[in-house]
């Protein structure tokens, strides 16, 4: 029986690779290409974009849902349930993103102008101070030049005129920073700049001043010393550059980990799923203490969240390693004491 001109083909081509597909098939089995039906709208884009960045399905829910739950989601994926949830690298990153991009907010609209106000009063300070120390010894000079009683008297109204007390002290800061003693060894340490010198002197001069040794420590101040100079442009781009920072720390602790686990046979990749989601429930309770700072301008979630970090990761490790409480206990607050050596250095 000859088919009607005007009927439908029963197959068409698939727009991506060309296989042919059913009128009534949503997916190519081919490519896995969605149907082509036109341009989409704008709000159709907008939610193609977050279902593929973060996956807005049953997925999404029952992640956060194991993630709650101390080592429930590493035990889940260490024993090949990994379907259901998200990879731990991706839960990682969104997570990252979405803590460093509050944070990043909360920092340039509340502490960004009074950072900036601060950073300005300090530059003018140290200018005035050159200056006044400028005119003081051109007003030694001319007292040494003509040592009658109106020179000095004169030069000493001028100084006090213009603000300039002769006893002034010369403002000062504490700088702070891990000095590398050799092999692993840092100590937190500091030493005392003045203001003057923070404001005005090139870094390198500032190190070679101070008497600041070695190349570690060196690098350490300058960066510190940049970045207080820039203000609030300085602390977006460290704001900028935390996810990197977390991204190092990852490894590390997993290392860390691996150190203090050693006899338990687990492979490293273990315990770097664990910290991945370790970490992941960490920014994503920080996420919501910095949001309820924002919104309500109150800390006490932030401060909760602190005890709260301190538990799942006691009860993860229970969970995931199987040691009795005596030991995990042990391993908990050693292992807690090297993370937070390792949060500065990352």
């Amino acid at each position: 029986m000859k088919r009607d001109e005007t009927t439908p083909p029963e197959r068409i081509p698939c727009t991506n690779c060309g296989d042919p597909m059913r009128q009534q098939d949503k997916w190519c089995a081919g490519c896995g290409q969605k149907v082509y039906q036109g341009p989409p709208t704008v709000w159709r884009l907008l939610g193609d974009f977050l279902d593929t960045v973060f996956s807005l399905d049953n997925r999404l829910f029952r992640t956060l849902g194991a993630l709650m739950v101390p080592g429930r989601l590493t035990t889940y994926f260490l024993r090949g349930r990994q379907k259901p949830f998200f990879h731990p690298l991706r839960l990682f990153f969104v997570s990252g993103v979405l803590l460093v991009a509050t944070y990043s907010f909360y920092t340039t609209q509340v502490v960004g102008e009074s950072l900036d106000r601060s950073m300005e009063q300090r530059r003018a300070r140290a200018y005035a101070h050159q200056f006044g120390e400028a005119l003081r010894i051109g007003v030694d000079s001319l007292q040494v030049a003509f040592p009658e009683e109106i020179v000095r008297i004169a030069g000493d109204s001028l100084l006090q005129f213009l603000g300039y007390d002769l006893a002034e002290p010369n403002d000062s800061m504490f700088i702070g920073y891990f000095e590398y003693r050799g092999g692993l060894n840092f100590a937190g340490t500091e030493f005392v700049l003045s203001n003057d010198d923070e404001q005005l002197l090139p870094p390198a001069e500032i190190v070679e001043k101070y008497g600041i040794e070695g190349a570690i420590n060196q690098y350490q101040i300058k960066q510190i010393i940049r970045l207080n100079r820039l203000g609030l442009t300085g602390l977006t781009a460290l704001m900028g550059q935390l996810i990197w920072g977390l991204v190092l720390l990852v490894p590390l602790s997993a290392a860390w980990l691996k150190l203090f686990y050693l006899r338990r046979k687990h492979k490293y990749v273990e315990h770097f799923i664990f910290t991945l989601h370790t970490h992941a429930f960490i920014f994503i309770t920080q996420f919501f203490a910095v949001l309820e700072l924002l919104i309500f301008s109150s800390n006490w979630l932030l401060l909760l969240s602190i005890a709260v970090t301190a538990g799942y990761f006691l009860l993860a490790l229970k969970r995931v390693y199987r040691q009795s409480w005596p030991k995990t206990l042990i391993k908990a607050c050693l292992l807690s004491i090297g993370y937070l050596l390792l949060v500065p250095l990352a």
